[in-house]
């Protein structure tokens, strides 16, 4: 009876090990770092770490992902081009993240990154015409009463009251006095081209604090200010003053469609902003505040030709933690200054946290810095220490007698 009972413990005990062992692999599983199975995404982080540490490209990888505590977020980039005479200046505003989010998925790191980035878009923004759309490759266009399908590849099908269907629609003339709300585009751009020696509105009348780089109306029937959307997006048509408003629409061509004003505002009795664009009309307000603090006046009474073409994209921006491995060689830069007798690594691992943005070409680092250093520790061997030493010359060490016992509290 005792035989029995002593082998059923020894099975329950075998059983609770395999169980607990079982779930401590489980645990270390969720973990280990992810695989890195493709190493081309991290090629320019490698060059920028290879740079700043002086370290050979060729001798260094990427060992351990930290994807558990990856964080990622969508954000806006503005860009600037503009041209006074012959001199071409460029603006670039930094990516700016509202909200970090955690990877929920679990899989690869590259494929998680580019799940996420295929999905950012613009936030909704809002064109007040006068302006052409052209190039675009949008989903939806809702004009009060008309509906109009966009495809992938510019085509369009469009469908009126009257059940009339058009197909192949690449342009949209918004007249002034009708505003267009853009949902889900990945990024927009405007070019536009004045003389800077007087307001880009060519009216009289300027107003206190406005911007003359944002001001891209025009006193007459003028030709359209070109915007671009890329993207699937889909717009919303209304009149601004009045948005209940039915919009009258007439179709210039087989591929053009005009948004119809009552008449032709030559007094801008709509205008309420200088831009066009609301989500550029703050970046554009800096841009001429630093320009004038560079530049003063002279840029107004010169009189010189130019252009502004601006340019905000959705982006998404990725901040993770990886470690890079380093073989050390006998040529090494730091350990080739250290001295004979000292024990030279043969492979150095360092910690980086690296913020960068989603790219066709993968990632491109914004911030790179350490956050493990190599910590560089000497230990000899007790023989080192007492060569030709007698322990009769050696002093006594006295340690606290409770050390000794057998009642050892550690």
């Amino acid at each position: 009876m005792s035989l029995r009972f002593a082998f059923c413990i020894l099975i329950i005990s075998i059983q609770t090990l395999i169980l607990s062992i079982a779930a401590t692999a489980l645990d270390a599983s969720n973990d280990l770092p992810s695989k890195i199975d493709e190493p081309h995404q991290f090629s320019n982080i490698l060059k920028t770490i290879s740079v700043r540490q002086g370290w050979n490209l060729e001798q260094i990888r990427v060992s351990n992902l930290d994807v558990r505590n990856a964080r990622i977020g969508s954000s806006q980039r503005c860009e600037f081009r503009l041209r006074i005479g012959k001199s071409d200046l460029v603006f670039k505003f930094s990516d700016e993240v509202d909200l970090w989010r955690r990877l929920k998925e679990r899989g690869e790191f590259g494929s998680l990154v580019n799940e996420v980035s295929s999905k950012t878009v613009l936030n909704t923004f809002k064109l007040e015409g006068p302006f052409e759309l052209r190039d675009f490759s949008l989903i939806t266009v809702l004009i009060f009463g008309l509906l109009y399908a966009f495809g992938e590849n510019g085509g369009v099908s469009g469908h009126i009251v009257a059940n009339t269907t058009h197909t192949g629609l690449k342009r949209l003339l918004v007249g002034e006095g009708i505003t267009i709300e853009v949902k889900g585009a990945q990024e927009v751009s405007l070019f536009h081209t004045s003389d800077f020696g007087i307001p880009f509105n060519r009216s009289t009348e300027i107003n206190k604090g406005s911007s003359h780089f944002g001001s891209f109306r025009h006193s007459s029937c003028m030709r359209l200010l070109p915007v671009h959307i890329s993207g699937s997006a889909s717009l919303v048509a209304y009149r601004t003053r009045n948005p209940n408003t039915y919009i009258e629409s007439t179709f210039l061509s087989q591929d053009t469609i005009e948004l119809l004003a009552n008449k032709c505002y030559s007094r801008h009795l709509y205008k309420r902003q200088a831009c066009p664009m609301n989500i550029l009309s703050t970046r554009l307000a800096l841009l001429e505040k630093l320009l004038r603090g560079f530049l003063g006046d002279r840029i107004h009474q010169n009189g010189e030709s130019g252009f502004l073409k601006a340019k905000i994209t959705a982006s998404t921006l990725v901040r993770f933690q990886l470690e890079v491995e380093r073989a050390v060689g006998d040529n090494d830069t730091f350990w080739g200054t250290v001295a004979e007798w000292r024990t030279k690594p043969t492979v150095e691992r360092v910690w980086f946290e690296v913020v960068a943005r989603v790219e066709a070409g993968g990632l491109k680092p914004l911030v790179v810095k350490k956050v493990r250093p190599f910590i560089v520790a000497d230990s000899a061997a007790w023989s080192n220490l007492m060569f030709n030493i007698s322990f009769t010359k050696f002093p006594s060490i006295l340690v606290p007698p409770e050390a000794l016992t057998l009642d050892v509290k550690w």
